[in-house]
């Protein structure tokens, strides 16, 4: 165990012979370092490799906070390389969060984002992104910046090493930066204690896991104890001195001695909550969990609210609330009855909105207007076209205004245009047109456009009554034509006499015998 122990140091010691000095701060699992350095994007991600972590994410406000305070305690830079990158040949997608650019490090791209400005539209371009105090800035990645921001993830954290007595503590962690003091130290750190009036420096390392999860330090402290009477020991609430034995720390009753050994916790670490959420005990320590809605601030107490909007819940439009959002439909559309957030289309011809057919579109509809008339401006009436005529001649009743009232005979004769009898001018029944002979069927008018494929079944069916209707007029004129002919043969035929004979007048008698004698002659 003494020999796993040395090497485990000497390993450190080694790691440590890089050291630097930097801004870092730990929370949670997570260490985030600011090194000062005018490197390109790519030579900073190398950096944070070889130490073992990434140029660091932003996928959380509470993330991005912590990287904010690095960034302004540096003093130096308003500008340092984030883990943020657009590789060539993949687009700028202006409608992602991340804009089509993903983080350098492993996991869920997430839907926070924080852009100063929109990024340049490319698909062939290399694009990074670095950090300023008030957003995201995308950039060509070979531009030196005078810093860069690196994250480095752990199993858990040990806390601050106690001193019983006068002395200094040096930390080195695992990814070769060294600091004086740290509020929280990562699996793994290397702590040296060098107590006053002891020429020997105390070693110790972040390792020892306990029950529930936790770390603590392979040498618990408190460490250069001397007496109770000096700063009581290093201790939280009681010193006890025992002759032969040097000082050790304890506890008031309802509280227990913490892993450090010099710290106390109440026996049960969530009375009172000290959580903004819901606390759960764990060994010697707590848990903050917040409801759903709201994620873990970076002092592990608070819960701050999620916007739910960023990841696009909802079909149409989504709004944020304190813990949860709303969904919202546009215009013409309505939420799916028995709840649920999507949206259907509203049938607005249901209503009858038009003087004669309806067309149903998504989100809205269209009037269609019998041939011969005209779609009034609101979209809803209809007005005969005028004719020819009447325009040349300047008619003061060249248009006539049928919004809600049915047309004259007189006017739809004038227009080529017949009503079926007895069906009224109303809303939702359509009306049998006929054509005169020879007459080239207008369109009907639709609402802003010329008729199209798109238009309902109404086209089709008004376009079968015109030619039915020009099928009929044509054989009603042949049939007449056939029916003139056939009596204009009967007349001439009627009139014409058979020629005469000079024997007309004249009858036949038959030939009379002649009467013989008695001799046989004649007379």
């Amino acid at each position: 165990m003494a020999i796993a122990r040395l090497l485990l140091l000497l390993l450190l010691l080694e790691r440590g012979s890089g050291e630097e000095d930097a801004k870092m701060l730990c929370s949670g699992t997570a260490c985030y370092t600011l090194h000062l350095a005018r490197l390109d994007w790519n030579a900073a991600q190398e950096q944070c490799e070889l130490n073992g972590g990434n140029l660091s994410p932003a996928r959380s406000p509470a993330e991005a906070e912590l990287l904010r305070e690095l960034l302004m305690a540096a003093g130096g830079t308003d500008q340092a390389w984030i883990g943020l990158s657009l590789q060539r040949g993949r687009c700028v997608q202006p409608q992602e969060p991340l804009r089509g650019f993903s983080w350098v490090s492993s996991g869920e791209p997430g839907n926070y984002s924080a852009w100063l400005s929109e990024p340049r539209f490319t698909c062939l371009s290399t694009l990074c992104v670095s950090l300023r105090p008030a957003g995201w800035v995308s950039r060509p990645c070979r531009i030196l910046l005078p810093a860069f921001l690196c994250k480095f993830s752990f199993r858990g954290m040990c806390g601050p090493l106690p001193l019983g007595g006068p002395g200094r503590v040096s930390y080195t962690t695992p990814f070769g930066v060294r600091s004086p003091q740290l509020a929280a130290a990562p699996f793994g750190t290397l702590a040296e204690a060098q107590c006053d009036g002891d020429d020997v420096p105390t070693f110790t390392v972040c390792k020892s896991l306990l029950e529930g999860g936790s770390f603590t330090w392979d040498t618990p402290g408190p460490l250069c104890p001397i007496a109770c009477a000096h700063h009581n020991g290093g201790c939280q609430h009681r010193c006890l001195e025992e002759p032969g034995q040097p000082p050790r720390c304890a506890c008031h009753p309802g509280y227990t001695l913490a892993p450090d050994m010099a710290s106390c916790l109440p026996e049960d670490a969530c009375h009172p909550n000290p959580c903004q959420g819901t606390c759960r005990t764990r060994h010697g320590s707590f848990e903050c969990v917040c409801e759903a809605g709201y994620t873990l601030a970076s002092d592990g107490r608070r819960c701050l609210d999620v916007d739910e909007c960023l990841s696009g819940p909802c079909q149409h439009e989504c709004r944020n609330t304190v813990g949860s959002f709303i969904c919202l439909c546009r215009p013409g559309y309505q939420h799916q009855p028995g709840g649920g957030d999507a949206c259907l289309d509203v049938d607005e011809c249901l209503q009858d909105p038009c003087p004669g057919p309806c067309h149903n579109l998504p989100g809205s509809f269209k009037c269609l207007c019998p041939p011969g008339f005209i779609l009034e401006e609101d979209g809803r009436g209809c007005y005969s076209a005028p004719t020819h005529k009447e325009e040349t001649m300047g008619s003061p009743n060249s248009t006539s205004r049928t919004t809600g009232n049915p047309p004259t005979t007189d006017a739809l004769q004038t227009t080529g245009i017949l009503q079926t009898t007895g069906a009224p001018w109303t809303s939702g029944i359509p009306w049998t047109l006929g054509i005169p002979v020879g007459a080239t069927p207008p369109a009907p008018t639709v609402a802003g456009s010329a008729p199209g494929p798109e238009h309902s079944a109404d086209g089709p069916r008004l376009l079968l009554y015109y030619i039915l209707g020009s099928l009929v007029a044509i054989l009603l004129v042949l049939a007449f034509a056939l029916a003139l002919l056939a009596c204009k043969r009967r007349v001439a035929k009627q009139e014409k006499q058979p020629a005469k004979n000079a024997a007309d007048n004249y009858c036949w008698v038959p030939e009379q015998p002649e009467s013989c004698g008695a001799g046989g002659e004649r007379r």
